[in-house]
């Protein structure tokens, strides 16, 4: 079972590296890809790695923020927007 970690995007990117020689090494073969083993345990601690990453909740403050001022940005713009036509009529 992984545990998430702060290097869990190092990790996502090395664990797809093996997965992508792992596979490469089962094709030079002529092996089955889909009942490998190693190749099976690779994908499973890549979807843990991955829930790691979606399950983060860590930049939330950061993205709510960039949010706020994206949202504040077309408000303004509209607010703008609508000020011009007021003055052509």
């Amino acid at each position: 079972m992984y545990e998430c970690s702060a290097n869990d995007r190092n990790e996502l990117e090395s664990i797809q590296g093996q997965i992508l020689e792992r596979i490469q090494y089962l094709r030079e073969r002529n092996l089955d890809i889909e009942t490998d083993e190693i190749l099976l345990d690779y994908y499973s601690f890549n979807d843990e790695v991955i829930s790691c990453i979606l399950n983060d909740h860590s930049f939330s403050p950061i993205i709510f923020g960039i949010m706020a001022v994206i949202g504040m940005f077309v408000l303004y713009r509209i607010w703008r927007l609508r000020k011009k036509k007021i003055k052509r009529f």
